[in-house]
């Protein structure tokens, strides 16, 4: 019950931050500060609080916790005025760690090959598309290296063929997909805000997507 009664308020959280996501203003973005975050820790305490299934990896759950460490991290130096540079090592520590998880799973060939063919057709298409836009701004090298290792974690997940885990990842990649293009793709606003309609597909995607990576991986 403990660990049920997280995941509902990291799930209430997230809605409230998408309320303020959308709203916007001054005053609301004060909001986003305490609960864009607070998504993050509630999901981190659900996975300390979720009992180990008999026979489950205690190291499948020691790199979830990682993984969201990692990310309330990240959240934090993304908040504005926003750090990229270090908010793209806290994620990209995140994605290495939860493609570890996904590795200590079962798994089959015929899953690989499809998150294969699915990386590679979205890096030759969005993230090539990213990555030259990354470079006018110096950082075609590090979007480029981040795009291969949430590749890698998408492709760990869908080989397992647990939906949970295949729509999680895949949420999750589109998320940085759409952070990547408000960042280096699309015309910012005078205050430097990407538009609201991005910014809303940035963070619904991200907060579903970590929260199916938990459930997926709290039982395995």
């Amino acid at each position: 019950m403990p660990a049920a009664a997280l995941l509902a308020l990291a799930a209430a959280a997230a809605v409230a931050d998408w309320v303020v996501v959308w709203f916007d203003g001054p005053r609301w973005r004060m909001l986003e500060r305490g609960l864009k975050p607070s998504v993050m820790l509630l999901l981190l305490l659900t996975a300390l609080a979720w009992p180990l299934p008999s026979g489950s990896s205690v190291l499948v759950r020691a790199l979830l916790v990682v993984a969201l460490l990692a990310s309330l991290a990240g959240d934090f130096l993304l908040l504005p005025p926003g750090r990229l540079k270090a908010g793209l090592v806290a994620f990209l520590v995140g994605h290495i760690a939860y493609a570890l998880a996904f590795a200590q799973l079962d798994g089959s060939a015929l899953w690989l090959l499809a998150g294969i063919v699915a990386a590679v057709a979205l890096g030759l298409t969005a993230g090539r598309r990213l990555v030259a836009a990354a470079r006018s701004r110096g950082m075609a090298g590090p979007v480029a290296a981040y795009l291969a290792v949430i590749s890698a974690m998408a492709i760990a997940a869908t080989r397992t063929g647990l939906p949970l885990a295949i729509i999680g990842a895949w949420l999750f990649m589109a998320s940085d997909a759409l952070l990547g293009y408000g960042q280096f793709v699309v015309a910012k606003a005078a205050d430097g805000r990407a538009p609201r309609p991005l910014r809303m597909g940035v963070i619904t995607t991200y907060h579903v997507g970590q929260i199916l990576l938990v459930l997926a991986l709290v039982g395995a």
